[in-house]
């Protein structure tokens, strides 16, 4: 009895690693299928990242240059080296302007206000020569010196000229890094500076000046500003001509805004966009 059933037994065993065995085998092309499929996805995946393989298209990092059809698992070596060589490469640098805000010390605010003051006793006697000449005197200086009139100048110097300059003032200070707020308050010191130092040598200081020169000026300043930026960045050589006319400090060393953009990408060595931005 203990024999035939050890026999039994036995043979029990036998038949399921028997149909073990045969599942396994069954099982094992769904296996190697599967893997296959998961390591080709891999792959794909490795090249994509790599070598920039999508969809069977190499694809520039220009929006402006074409899509090349390759292979899909297409290696380095594969690749045409003259599709390589093209596309590997640093592009043409381009431009952006706009405005940084930043804090300044009181040395440097009295650097620019310094340099401003500087400029109008050059400037006032070279844009006006014959009132200099006609009406001016350490004597006049001397008799309208703390004096505030209101002038009578005629309307184009008031809502016209100083308003003009006005902007230019606050465009210089917008270019060196202060805000908007603050280009206000630099060109309101410049403008009193110059309405009761230096323009009382031919006439006293005008109270329509202190206000439309610094603040009528700064309103039209924030125009020019935004129109000038719209210009400079159309990617065009007439926006571009017409910004700087409109904006001329931004043809100037000090101007802070401009943003040079050096895109970069070397498909032979990496599938990476590099961005190069130089202040």
């Amino acid at each position: 009895m203990y024999l035939s059933h050890g026999i039994k037994s036995n043979i029990t065993n036998n038949d399921s690693i028997n149909m073990i065995q045969i599942k396994f085998l069954t099982l094992l092309p769904l296996l190697i299928f599967n893997n296959i499929n998961l390591f080709a996805s891999d792959t794909r995946a490795l090249l994509a990242q790599n070598y920039h393989i999508s969809q069977g298209f190499y694809i520039s990092q220009s929006d402006t240059e074409s899509i090349q059809p390759i292979d899909h698992f297409s290696s380095p070596s594969d690749i045409d080296e003259e599709v390589l060589e093209s596309h590997s490469r640093k592009r043409t640098p381009k431009y952006h302007y706009g405005y940084i805000n930043r804090e300044h010390s009181y040395s440097e605010s009295a650097k620019h206000i310094a340099g401003i003051y500087g400029a109008t006793l050059v400037l006032y006697p070279l844009t006006q020569p014959d009132v200099v000449r006609k009406k001016g005197s350490f004597k006049v200086y001397k008799k309208n010196f703390g004096k505030l009139v209101f002038d009578r100048d005629e309307p184009f110097w008031n809502w016209f000229v100083h308003p003009i300059s006005g902007s230019q003032l606050y465009l210089y200070y917008r270019a060196n890094g202060y805000n908007r707020v603050d280009s206000l308050g630099m060109s309101f010191i410049s403008s009193a500076l110059f309405e009761f130092t230096v323009e009382i040598y031919t006439e006293p200081a005008s109270i329509q000046d202190l206000y439309q020169t610094p603040v009528l000026g700064s309103v039209l300043g924030v125009g020019i500003e935004s129109l000038s930026m719209y210009l400079l960045n159309t990617g065009n050589m007439l926006g571009r001509v017409l910004g700087h006319a409109i904006n001329p400090t931004t043809l100037l060393w000090f101007y802070e805004g401009k943003v040079r953009i050096i895109p970069e990408y070397n498909l032979k060595n990496s599938g990476r966009l590099t961005l190069v931005v130089n202040y």
